[in-house]
């Protein structure tokens, strides 16, 4: 079994080419290796197996009875190889894979659907799983391997990832085209201490940020729904005529909303978005590909609604 263990495909492959041509140089042309080199490997491998695999008959060999049943299952060997090295391939040249991202919510509509569009028409056999999750449930997801890429708000909290900064935000009040602060170039947070607002639950991250900043600017804000996502936020606001605070980011993309992005001008803190990795691992093909299209969506974001004054 030791001897045996030593027989590696080449050994595979030069059998069968001598086994097709039943001659040593022409196996050794078809190659593209020496015919001493011919001669060695098969002598090694009939050393590794105790027997002989070819009856010599001048410049022509044939197989040996053991010879031939040795073929007939090196050939499968070879092919099985082969086919494993094929799959390499294709997932290296993303010609199928499966991907998992994790994207935030506000980024969910305005980044990925162009990305998957891309994704789709590039690399049909890609299945891209996308799930909307917390910024911190995301950087857990990844850190655990369960997500490859995670794409949201840039904690900088955890050693073991790396962040990737893409854009950079500020959380903006929105109110639709006929809220009377509309035509506002920018507003105040105590404007709103008049005004009733739409907010996210408490779970989400700008939440607390929003929460925050309405506790040190002393507003008492008159809080008449709180949703658990974006779109019914934003389509509450319009409905309900209310005004609310969300990243800018979040209406790239949601231009049938008819809603207006008013800078906040006592508001100051900053979010970084971007792309979430594990530090230890280099990304494979597929995610790496989605990232791209992410950034190249990014730098190219199709045009949002209008901001105030615009």
């Amino acid at each position: 079994m030791r001897a045996i263990t030593s027989i590696e495909m080449r050994h595979l492959r030069t059998f069968l080419a001598v086994a097709e041509t039943e001659n040593f140089t022409r196996a050794a042309e078809r190659l593209g290796i020496s015919q001493p080199s011919i001669s060695q490997q098969i002598k090694e491998l009939e050393t590794a197996l105790s027997t002989a695999l070819f009856v010599r008959h001048g410049p022509r060999v044939r197989l040996t009875d053991v010879g031939r049943s040795f073929r007939e299952r090196a050939a499968l060997v070879a092919g099985k190889f082969a086919e494993a090295c094929r799959i390499v391939s294709d997932a290296e040249t993303l010609k199928f894979g499966h991907l998992d991202v994790g994207v935030i919510p506000a980024l969910a509509a305005p980044w990925i659907p162009q990305a998957l569009e891309h994704m789709g028409r590039t690399y049909p056999g890609v299945v891209v799983s996308v799930h909307e999750r917390s910024s911190s449930d995301i950087e857990t997801e990844v850190e655990s391997g369960r997500y490859e890429v995670g794409v949201g708000i840039l904690s900088r909290t955890s050693p073991r990832l790396r962040y990737e900064r893409l854009r950079e935000d500020r959380m903006c009040l929105v109110v639709s085209k006929t809220h009377a602060l509309a035509t506002q170039k920018s507003v105040p947070l105590k404007a709103l201490a008049d005004e009733r607002v739409a907010l996210m639950s408490p779970s989400f991250l700008w939440r607390h940020m929003t929460d925050e900043a309405l506790r040190r600017a002393n507003v008492r804000a008159r809080i008449a729904y709180e949703l658990e996502t974006i779109d019914t936020l934003l389509r509450t606001t319009f409905r309900c005529n209310t005004a609310t605070l969300v990243p800018s980011v979040v209406l790239d993309g949601r231009e049938d909303l008819d809603l207006v992005a008013i800078p906040v001008s006592s508001w100051t803190p900053r979010l970084e978005l971007g792309l979430i990795w594990l530090k230890s691992a280099r990304p494979a093909p597929a995610p790496r590909a989605f990232a791209e299209l992410i950034r190249k969506h990014v730098g190219n974001p199709r045009p949002t609604s209008r901001t105030a004054g615009s």
